[in-house]
Formats: structure tokens, sequence, C-alpha cells
């Protein structure tokens, strides 16, 4: 029997985009006709092995580390872990392969956000060692797009790893994501929109939510929900609403569990999605599964994901945005039409048929 060894430790929504992937994956993989061909063993971290044991049950070998990502005990420690289990293969689920694993593997890589946004207004960190660390990162990406199988999320990735580090296309597949059971099970009720809309997700700079802001200023009859844990980046933002003068209109919200969203979303004019860059972005397909019409910028993947579901803005431009928001809310029947499209495009992606296909890259790969 082969044996699979899985980097599960950005297990769960506490670690974003990466965390869910991770949760989903493996949960479809469990529930797999072809599970049980072969041995999977999952390097977690001990302070979730309980949360992880109680979504997967006894389907997996665990293996509970303290072994930070990102540290030099992943670079160092890791590598001896994995060569003692003697795997067939290591999915590392994130680009932190560390340098010192030669054994057979596949990388999942989400996105290559930092190589377009860097920078003071990135990082919290002192100067020097956020280059340091920007470097090291530069480094360790670049050896594991060259020698690696990789997997990612959307083509608009695929085409520029092909394009930017002129891997052979064979080596990269792309497996779309899909969205969570706890939305797609939520009871389809439509309920009439009231005076808000919603931004979800970090508040890193590429997120551009500034935008909204902007808009705000010229929508005065307009509230804004910001779901989102606090941050260094949110006091930035306090401060930058203030200036604006639209306290009134801006809610933080904080972080809240995905049960909480539900009633938050279906009675909002639109999520929106103002993002300059994302890998696949899971935020605008939740909304969708649950009645929530959603504005998105026209940038990166999000037309690849989103497809005719949506309505697009420049991401660059207020005005656009501010159109877009009037036009949903002085009409209904474009918010039915939205939230029916919406269903519609959520039902084409599927964790199940990403595990058949990361299965396959899997099998190819032994």
């Amino acid at each position: 029997m082969e044996h699979i060894v899985i980097d599960a430790r950005l297990y769960g929504s506490k670690h974003t985009g990466i965390g869910r992937y991770t949760k989903n994956l493996l949960f479809a993989l469990s529930q797999n006709p072809n599970f049980k061909k072969y041995k999977f063993s999952l390097i977690i971290y001990k302070n979730l092995e309980s949360e992880i044991k109680k979504d997967l049950g006894d389907n997996y070998n665990y293996i509970p580390v303290n072994i930070p990502h990102y540290s030099l005990q992943e670079q160092i420690l890791l590598p001896f872990i994995l060569y003692r289990l003697k795997p067939d293969l290591v999915h590392f689920t994130h680009f932190n392969k560390p340098i010192l694993y030669f054994g057979n593997s596949i990388v999942t890589i989400h996105d290559l956000i930092k190589h377009f946004f860097k920078g003071k207004e990135t990082t919290t960190k002192n100067p020097f060692f956020y280059w340091l660390k920007y470097f090291a990162y530069l480094t360790l990406v670049n050896l594991v797009i060259k020698t690696n199988n990789i997997i990612v999320p959307s083509n608009f990735w695929r085409d520029y790893l092909i394009e930017k580090f002129k891997v052979n296309p064979q080596k990269i597949t792309t497996t779309y994501e899909a969205v969570d059971n706890n939305f797609i099970t939520t009871k389809k009720t439509i309920n009439k929109a009231q005076d808000y809309i919603i931004y979800t997700g970090n508040l890193y700079p590429h997120k551009n939510i500034n935008i909204i802001f902007e808009a705000l200023k010229n929508l005065p009859n307009i509230k804004l929900k910001i779901i989102c844990a606090r941050s260094y980046f949110s006091k930035r933002l306090e401060i930058c609403i203030k200036e604006m003068k639209i306290e009134k209109q801006v809610e933080f919200l904080g972080y809240l569990d995905d049960k909480e969203f539900v009633n938050i979303y279906q009675k909002a004019i639109a999520l929106v999605h103002p993002s300059l860059m994302e890998g696949f972005s899971l935020t605008g397909l939740e909304a969708m599964a649950l009645n929530c019409p959603v504005i998105a910028s026209n940038s990166s993947c999000l037309p690849e994901i989103y497809g005719k579901s949506v309505l697009y803005f420049d991401p660059l431009n207020s005005n656009e945005l501010i159109d877009q928001i009037n036009k949903l809310q002085k009409s209904s029947s474009l918010r039915q039409k939205l939230i029916e499209l919406g269903h519609k495009q959520v039902s084409k992606y599927s964790w199940q048929k990403t595990v058949d296909l990361t299965l396959q890259i899997y099998q190819k790969n032994i």
C-alpha cells in the first residue's frame, strides 16, 4: 500500500484560504471510494489535534508536531520526520516545503501575490527583518517551482507560472476549490436587502478596501460591515475612515464563525470584493451560496472563478463601484437574477471533483 503524507499544519478557517483548502480537501479525500487504496498520514499542529480528529475521525494516521511554518525548525526538523516516515509521496499544501527534503513531493501554490505587492505598506515588521524574510521567500518559492510538480487553484496562476518561470505545462495542474458544506447546506431563503454592503477578508493592501471607503463618501445612506479579525492593518484603516469622515457608515464585526454569516449575508445589498489580486477566492462563492449578490473587481482570477454571476467594476475606479451598488440597490429583479446565477456558479465547483483530480496527480507522481 502506497504511503502519502500531507502537511496539514495550516488546517482550518483560522488559517484563512489555505486552511479552508486543507480542511475541505482532507474531508472530501476521506469520503472518496479510492481513499483506502492508500495509507495517509497527516502532519498537524498538536494544538489542533482534537479539532482535526473531530472533523476527520480515524481515517488518517496523525503526526502531531510543534514545528512552526516559515521557521528554521521547519527547514531542519521537518525533513527528519518525513525521512523517518518513508512516504512514497509528500503533499505540501503550501509553498513552504523544506529545502532539505529531497523526497518525492508535490506542492500547492495558492498564489504569488507577494511577487506583486511588497514593501513597508504590506508589513508590520522592522524593514531589515522584512526584506531579509522577503528575499528568503523569493529563494524558497523559486526553488519549489523549479523542482516540484505543482497544484494551483486557478488557470490565472497556472498561466503566470508557465510564462514567468518557464515551467513545463505538464508539471502544473489546476484544481479548483469549492464552497464549504457549512454554506452549501444553508436554507435557501431570500430576504429583502437592507441598507448595507459587506466586506469579508483580511485587510492587506492588495485587498483594496479603500476603494469601498471612497465609494461610501458618495453613498451617504449605505453602510459597510467588515468581517475580519482585528489586526495592525485595521488600525491603519480606522485612521483612514476618520480622515474621510465616514465613521458612522463603517462597522467592524471582527472574526465571525461560519454559522454567524448567514443572517448578515442574506440581508445585505451585496458582498463587495474589491481585491486587486487573488489565488482563487472562495469569498464570493460563499456569499453566492448564502443568497448574497456579489460585486467584484475585474482583476486577476476573479472573472475566471465567478463567470457571469456577479457585477464587475474596475478596482481603481470608485465611480464604477458606486454605479454597481446603486444599480443593485434599485432593482430587486437584478438582485434575484444574481442570486440565481450565483447558485448555478457555486454548483460548478465540487470538492469531490477536486479530490478526484488530486488523486490522479498523486498516482502520477508516485
